[in-house]
């Protein structure tokens, strides 16, 4: 066989790296339909998000997002009756579609298309609070909900029912710092953060849930996939800020 001059694509060994990637996203896919987390075109969408995300960053980065998954469906499941029954369970019966897939995975999947081109170590830093940050977010919704607690929106420090858009809980937003913890520390376990920055990206999710819960609440924002996506950019960005800030230190 030919070997590849330096600076020649080897296109043989994109394929095979292309099909290593699809593997462990058609397995977590599979899992997740079977389990009704996906429907149809939830695993479609989230096969193919998964697979660039593991394309550019490897095991670790597919980990990461696996971390998400998981997190994010065991918690939609607890105490799903009492959330149906009270009307603020997630739709379809807490199956994602290919809009969730994409309000929750299309940042950090941008995030590892601009690193297989321009591989800097920040990138990994963004693609690490924006999964972090979906993750915190749809924990602490979906745990602020099981508890039934009482929720505060924000702008105007009014105490209100669960399930209120926008409201924040003291139970799902600590449930939401574990999560976010969670997943800033598989990260680390592959060097995508160094142990400092773990906290400032548990921190960025936080920042980002509060403006989007500000978001919801102050300015009316009814999209719950549009909120979600605005959301995990926010922490994306606010964990490359910092980042940035504790390189010129």
């Amino acid at each position: 066989m030919r070997q590849a001059e330096a600076g020649e694509v080897d296109l043989y060994e994109i394929v095979i790296k292309i099909g290593m990637s699809i593997l462990p996203n058609l397995a977590l896919g599979l899992a997740g339909y079977l389990t009704r987390a996906f429907d149809r075109s939830g695993f479609l969408m989230g096969v193919i998000l998964g697979t660039l995300v593991t394309y550019a960053f490897g095991l670790g980065g597919f980990l990461v997002l696996l971390g998400f998954v998981a997190l994010g469906s065991a918690t939609t499941r607890v105490r799903f009756r009492r959330k149906l029954a009270q009307g603020i369970s997630e739709p379809h019966g807490g199956t994602r579609t290919w809009a969730n897939a994409v309000a929750n995975l299309a940042v950090p999947a941008f995030g590892a298309l601009a690193a297989i081109f321009n591989p800097m170590p920040v990138l990994k830093v963004f693609f690490t609070a924006s999964v972090a940050t979906a993750a915190f977010d749809t924990v602490a919704s979906e745990m602020g909900k099981a508890l039934a607690g009482k929720t505060l929106t924000l702008h105007d420090m009014k105490v209100r029912e669960a399930g209120v858009p926008g409201g924040i809980s003291l139970g799902g937003t600590i449930s939401g710092v574990v999560a976010a913890a969670a997943v800033s520390l598989v990260a680390f376990r592959f060097h995508f953060v160094d142990p400092g920055m773990t906290a400032y990206v548990v921190l960025a999710a936080l920042l980002a849930m509060v403006a989007e819960s500000l978001l919801k609440s102050a300015l009316g924002l009814r999209s719950t996939h549009v909120a979600n996506l605005t959301n995990t950019l926010l922490g994306g960005l606010i964990a490359t800020l910092f980042w940035t800030g504790l390189r010129t230190m």
